[in-house]
């Protein structure tokens, strides 16, 4: 029986062929060890995986501080002045700032300071603080001190939670939350804290009657006095009363409403007690947020685990934990899990995973079906678990945890791992055939030619790795992103580099009988009958080969151009996430009743499971969203697809008359924490005179609507409010000899109250505030009627001492780069690129006022630099990799016989990318880079076995045709392992979208790929001509 020639090229040096076969001498006399060691890594390799950290994304977030400043009862330009100006001049001269963006309301400024990738969160942390430390002695009287924590903490948002009870006093709900629930959740290891929103905040109100307090001659000092006075606990020291010492104390009894109202006041009457002037009572504090489940107002709990805590750990203990919490609650209330980020993770991981193990099953299937020898076959399934699971010790290592780019790196590997073990196996049961009539000794046979292969299979496994080894250099997002896959992919094929120069040689004289051979399968047979004539055909029309392949190459490189660019492909959640605007005036009942309608539109929707909203900010948070602002959380039930439920909300929310984005709850998070907005495109308009860019906004809103590819587009939620200014009248002040700063507490308590000493009940820290009726601020003119009770006793209304001026002021100012700004925010339907390009064009042709900057941001930012990075990164792996070519092939003409053809490889991937609606991407464009790998391993090899036969005497067509014939199974098996082993991705199995368009890209290419292997290939290169004869072949 005639045997193909091996699938090899022995075109390496003699110096190179000794140092192997050295190798191999030494090795092979000792597999007992080989065999031990691979067992022993096999091992320490499945421990590693199952120990590895496991979350849905290696850490995609830069280095960045949050800080959060409160001042009560200022206005917005105001705290811009006195507290976001100075803030924002001490931190931009900070080594390593990339950016520093501020927003200012009334009452809070929360300023993020980003720095560039690589700078120790640690020593930026401290250098803020130091740079604080520095202004906050000059913030205005009554400013809180400055809250500083991880600007990342909105992909760290792991689970929502809500307290419910339809029947339950929200006050009770709020109650329960800050005694029961939130210390049990923060005791959670790996929790960094809990964020509640909802339910009424309980407060000890003292209402004071000016009426009363005039008969009585009481001031609002003496009231504050009074009460301030009744918390004063004091350690008086410890008493020894025969065997046992006591600890006495001082402390306040002036907990309770009927303690507080026994408070003592003097006046020149004689001592009354603080119930004769003033109404006791436990109320609900003034509130800028809200939260509903299903229609029912409720408590909302976020729970935020900290930056190093592995995400699965996390969800796992607060489940216990909600489950203990669930048997002490009171009756008639619930606690509800409604977003859980370990279930996306688990979903994510277990999806990659399967698809990882049908992958390896699919090529193990392709492997004994056409290697045509069951040993052979499985030696090489050996290296397939040694090398995947082996690849978690180096990831362990380097501190990477397994995530969907990690296992989705060694998914796409699987498909590759097997060549080298191919070409060795090939090779020895090659050899070991034709051994069976010669008397020299089995081992020699084995040692040589697995030297004959060696310097082949190191060259295409370099080839491989040379194309992804620069992605682990880009830096950025897209290094944070895909370096871990990088990392996958590498260590996986040095593995099966390492596993083919070590077990599966020893594996083959230990396991494969003397006299073996490869039988050709029939199908392998038909093929190759059916190829031969085709071939011929083809080398002997080189011209017309080489133009039918052009003509199908150019459409589809101009598809390149034509498919759009996008940043990251769509997570399926389960769940979508609206975002709702109000105008800035809106009040929050107004807000509320807004929403509940488009609640109840969303509940009645098939495929919608519930639905769950989150709207303002609590009394203390780091996330300070306007009162106008909403969350709403619309999870599905899994019974209609993911993309029709976007398209109904979408169309539901188009009808709505304010504006309402839609995203997912992942891909929020991730926008947010990286770019700082959920957008996809955010139009930045930079400009001293925000009335001035405001009264253009409209138009200007108008205008990018119309550009083709923008699906919406929505106000960053800055508006204006109706303002009234308080102007003392300084002639009347003194006249009347009322104290200025009597106004402004006057005002205080009637708005928003006084703060006093607040009291405890257990853990729950319960505020006392002093405050006037609520008839006293109902209009401008109530107001003006507010009586200033002056020491003496007498009572002056506010009136008398001040003016009231009608104006209006920024419910909310940005600003960006020491400026102020607004923005638009525009969600595109795919296209992200493309539209980014004509959304500039058009806006260069819109009158906006002298003096005004344009800026893209949010997705488009981070998509344009990701791009540019991996551009720089093909460009590196094309030079390594065209060097790589020229060592093993020796002449520049091989070298571009493989270059100028590669097109023609792509032409697959671009033609599936543009059937399947997918764009340009990170996931397709890393498909891209590793489908070159691909082709180029597959041209190095036919065109060095060529070499091969030329160099034993065949002449170069007859080498060409028999080289190309010898490849067609190997071939089959290479494209036929990958492609099976990337169809689980390709198909979504378990939930694979990351790597989706990765998978359609190398599947589409993998097809164009063997047929240009196999026919345009050898047709050019016979064209263009090789070495004619042994002497042309280079060393």
């Amino acid at each position: 029986m005639t045997t193909e020639p091996r699938d090899s090229a022995n075109v390496s040096t003699p110096s190179h062929r000794t140092l192997i076969r050295r190798w191999f001498d030494w090795m092979l006399p000792r597999k007992g060890w080989v065999f031990a060691l691979a067992l022993v890594w096999g091992a320490a390799g499945l421990v590693s995986f199952a120990t590895l950290k496991r979350d849905l994304f290696p850490d995609l977030t830069l280095p960045s501080l949050n800080l959060l400043i409160q001042s009560p009862g200022r206005a917005a330009t105001e705290l811009e002045l006195t507290v976001a100006q100075p803030v924002e001049q001490a931190l931009g001269g900070l080594p390593g700032v990339k950016r520093v963006v501020s927003t200012v309301q009334a009452e809070v400024v929360q300023t993020v300071v980003s720095f560039e990738g690589g700078t120790d969160p640690w020593r930026a942390r401290q250098l803020v603080a130091e740079r604080l430390a520095g202004v906050t002695g000059d913030f205005p009287e009554g400013t809180r001190a400055p809250i500083v924590s991880s600007a990342a903490g909105r992909l760290q948002e792991i689970m929502e939670l809500v307290l419910e009870g339809p029947a339950t006093d929200p006050m009770k709900l709020r109650d329960h939350t800050e005694k029961v629930l939130i210390p049990r959740l923060q005791a959670v290891p790996g929790v960094a804290r809990v964020e509640r929103l909802g339910g009424e905040e309980r407060q000890l109100q003292v209402v004071v009657q000016p009426e009363r307090m005039r008969l009585q001659g009481v001031s609002l000092a003496q009231v504050l006095e009074a009460l301030d006075g009744s918390h004063q606990d004091s350690a008086a020291g410890v008493m020894e009363i025969q065997d046992k010492g006591w600890f006495i104390t001082g402390g306040s009894l002036a907990a309770q409403p009927e303690a507080v109202k026994k408070l003592r006041l003097k006046t020149p009457r004689g001592t009354i007690l603080l119930g004769d002037v003033a109404e006791v009572r436990e109320g609900a504090a003034f509130r800028r947020g809200l939260a509903r489940h299903q229609g029912h107002e409720d408590v909302s709990l976020r729970v935020v685990r900290q930056p190093t805590a592995e995400t699965l750990e996390v969800s796992r203990e607060t489940r216990k934990a909600l489950d203990e919490l669930r048997q002490s609650l009171p009756e008639g209330m619930e606690l509800t899990l409604m977003y859980d980020q370990g279930g996306l993770v688990t979903h994510a991981l277990n999806g990659v995973t399967l698809a990882l193990l049908l992958g390896g099953l699919f090529v193990a299937l392709v492997l004994v079906l056409l290697l045509g020898n069951l040993r052979a076959a499985l030696i090489v399934i050996a290296v397939l678990p040694l090398a995947t699971l082996g690849a978690a010790i180096p990831l362990s290592a380097a501190g990477m945890g397994l995530n969907a780019m990690t296992l989705g790196g060694l998914a796409i590997a699987v498909g590759l791992l097997v060549d080298a073990a191919v070409i060795m196996v090939e090779n020895l049961a090659h050899r070991l055939h034709e051994h069976r009539e010669h008397l020299e000794p089995r081992r020699v046979a084995l040692t040589r030619a697995a030297a004959e292969v060696g310097v082949p299979i190191l060259t295409a496994v370099l080839v491989i790795l040379a194309v992804f080894i620069p992605l682990l250099a880009l830096g950025g997002l897209a290094g944070r992103l895909y370096a871990p896959l990088a990392v996958a992919i590498a260590t996986a094929m040095t593995l099966s580099l390492v596993l083919s120069f070590t077990l599966v040689p020893a594996l083959v004289e230990r396991f494969l009988p003397p006299g073996s051979m490869l039988e050709e399968p029939r199908p392998v047979k038909a093929i190759k009958a059916l190829y031969r004539p085709c071939l011929d055909w083809a080398m002997r029309h080189g011209v017309l080969v080489q133009a039918a392949f052009l003509a199908l190459t150019l459409p589809s490189l101009w598809l390149a151009f034509s498919l759009g660019s996008n940043f990251l492909p769509t997570l399926d959640e389960g769940a979508l996430l609206l975002n709702s605007i109000l105008p800035a005036e809106t009040s929050l009942a107004a807000v509320d009743e807004a929403n509940f309608q488009l609640e109840r539109k969303l509940v009645k929707l098939p495929g919608v499971a519930s639905v769950y909203r989150r709207t303002g900010r609590s009394e203390l948070t780091e996330d300070p969203m306007p009162h106008t602002i909403s969350d709403v959380l619309v999870v599905l039930d899994g019974s209609r697809r993911t993309p029709e439920m976007q398209k109904e909300v979408s169309e539901l929310a188009e009808d709505l008359p304010y504006p309402v984005e839609l995203t997912t709850p992942m891909q929020m998070r991730i926008a947010e924490g990286i770019g700082g907005t959920p957008a996809d495109i955010q139009v930045k308009l930079f400009h001293p005179d925000l009335g001035a860019l405001q009264a253009r906004l409209a138009s200007l809103q108008e205008a990018v609507a119309k550009v083709p590819g923008v699906a919406s587009v929505t106000p960053e939620g800055a508006g204006s409010l109706p303002k009234w200014t308080v102007v003392p009248d300084e002639d009347a002040l003194r006249r009347l000899d009322v104290p200025r700063p009597l106004i402004a507490r006057t005002l205080q308590a009637a708005l928003q109250g006084l703060d006093t000493a607040p009291r405890f009940d257990g853990p729950q820290r319960i505020e006392r505030i002093v405050r006037f009726p609520d008839d006293g601020r109902t209009s401008p003119e109530t107001l003006k009627r507010l009586p200033l009770v002056l020491e003496d006793g007498r009572v002056v209304e506010l009136g008398q001492v001040a003016r009231f001026e009608e104006a209006s002021t920024p419910s909310l100012i940005r600003r960006e780069a020491a400026q102020r700004r607004l923005a638009l925010n525009v969600r595109t339907t795919g296209d992200l690129g493309g539209t980014a390009d004509r959304l500039e064009k058009a806006l260069r042709g819109i009158d906006l006022p002298k003096g005004t900057v344009v800026k893209l941001g949010g997705k488009i930012e981070d998509a344009r630099e990701t791009q540019k990075r991996l551009l720089a990164a093909i460009g590196a792996a094309l030079a390594l990799v065209v060097g790589l070519l020229y060592l093993a092939l020796g002449r520049w003409r091989e070298v571009l016989v493989v270059v100028v053809t590669l097109p023609n490889a792509f032409a697959g991937g671009l033609l599936a990318l543009w059937l399947a609606g997918e764009t340009w991407n990170i996931s397709s464009i890393v498909g891209v880079i590793g489908l070159f790998g691909v082709a180029v391993q597959n041209s190095l090899v036919l065109i060095s076995q060529a070499k091969h036969l030329v160099a034993s005497g065949m002449p170069f067509h007859e080498a060409l045709r028999e080289a190309s014939i010898g490849r067609v199974r190997p071939k089959l098996m290479t494209a036929g392992s990958a492609i099976l082993g990337l169809m689980p991705m390709l198909l979504g199995i378990g939930g694979s979208e990351l790597e989706r368009p990765l998978a359609i890209v190398m599947v589409g290419g993998l097809v164009t790929s063997t047929l240009f292997t196999l026919l345009a290939l050898p047709s050019f290169y016979a064209w263009v001509g090789g070495p004619k004869e042994k002497g042309d072949v280079a060393s």
